[in-house]
Formats: C-alpha cells, structure tokens, sequence
C-alpha cells in the first residue's frame, strides 16, 4: 500500500472472521481446562488430551455450563469428540489447508492461561508429514499404520487453554484443531483429515 492510502488488504481485518468463530468456541473442562468447537449435529471436537474421562463440562460462549459425553478418540492424533446436545452452538465452517499458501495468516482462538476466547494471528507455514508420536510422549505406531502423520504447522502463539480450539484462516474457515507448540511452531490436525478420524475411532 503506497504513502497515499488505498485500500487495505481484506486479510488484515480478521474481526468478523474471528467473531463468527468464537461463537462456536466453548471451554471444556476435565480436572484441566482447554478449548473445544462445534464441529456439527451437538458434536464437539477437543483434544484427547483435554479430556481424560468420559464425561466433561462443556462451557458454552454465552457462559452456560453443560454435560458432554466423549464418543470418539483417537489418542494418536490427540482428537476427542464430544456429545453435548444441550450446548447448542453454531458449528464451524470446515476449511482446507492443503490449499493454503505458505504466509497466509491465520487466527487460533482458544482460553490461553484462562483468557476466554482470546485469538491470536500468526501465519501458515504447511501442512508436512512428521513421525508419529512427535512431541507427545513415545508410542509405537500400530502395525499396518504409517509411521508418519500430516500437521498443520504456523507461526502462532498458542498456550495451555488453547488445546483443543481452532485454528482459522482469514475467511473464518476452521483448517486445524490446534494441538501443541513444538519447538516454537503450533501444530494442528488437519480439518478435512477430522470426519475420517473420528468415523474410525
């Protein structure tokens, strides 16, 4: 953009893109606390890490507190599913990573450090194959099974209270449910790769 003005790039104003995410953002709590969204009919996605039992408190944006029974798991991409119909919350729209471009910005809104509903920007790096068990703690993959698995990787700041929240691009399309910071970059599970891992689980 010249010194003369303008216009301004869409993709630097993430207000309404974030806002229609954070209504279908809720807090998941399970003796720890982390994120959760609606992904579609009463179902909630969260990480498995999130959730150690079979029930869990579902916290909805408009601070209502619900019960939500975990229906699904797979531990190895750290994804849970929840059943929470009484929560009633939007779900997200699915986006697709694999057709991002590296730079892209992106948003993740979670409960960072008990900050509700906090986003934070950072920019799309790719999605790459990395051994599974990386950055988790040491599993062998099951016989049959790719020893690598595809991760979201951006440049965003997440902390705890972020597990299991999403990440955005600037359309307010969910492409990854973030699940850990390893050596500086956030990493995610793949939107589109969720209805084929919670179907198997």
């Amino acid at each position: 953009m010249g010194a003369g003005g303008g216009s301004v790039p869409s993709g630097l104003f993430l207000d309404d893109a974030a806002a229609r995410v954070r209504a279908s953002v809720v807090a998941v709590v399970d003796g720890g606390h982390g994120a959760g969204f609606a992904w579609r009919d009463d179902l909630f996605v969260t990480s498995a890490h999130v959730v150690s039992s079979r029930k869990a408190v579902v916290v909805t944006p408009d601070g209502r507190a619900v019960e939500g029974t975990v229906v699904g798991r797979d531990v190895d991409r750290d994804i849970a599913l929840l059943h929470a119909p009484e929560a009633r919350v939007p779900a997200v729209t699915c986006g697709d990573p694999y057709a991002l471009r590296p730079g892209s910005l992106v948003f993740a809104v979670g409960h960072p450090l008990g900050v509700k509903d906090a986003v934070s920007v950072g920019v799309f790096q790719a999605v790459r194959a990395v051994p599974r068990g990386y950055g988790m703690a040491e599993r062998r993959p099951r016989r049959g099974r790719s020893p690598f698995i595809p991760w979201v990787q951006a440049d965003v700041r997440l902390a705890p209270g972020n597990s299991g929240g999403p990440i955005a691009d600037v359309e307010g399309n969910v492409i990854g449910v973030a699940a850990m910071i390893v050596s500086g970059l956030a990493l995610a599970v793949p939107a589109p790769d969720l209805e084929r891992l919670l179907s198997s689980s």
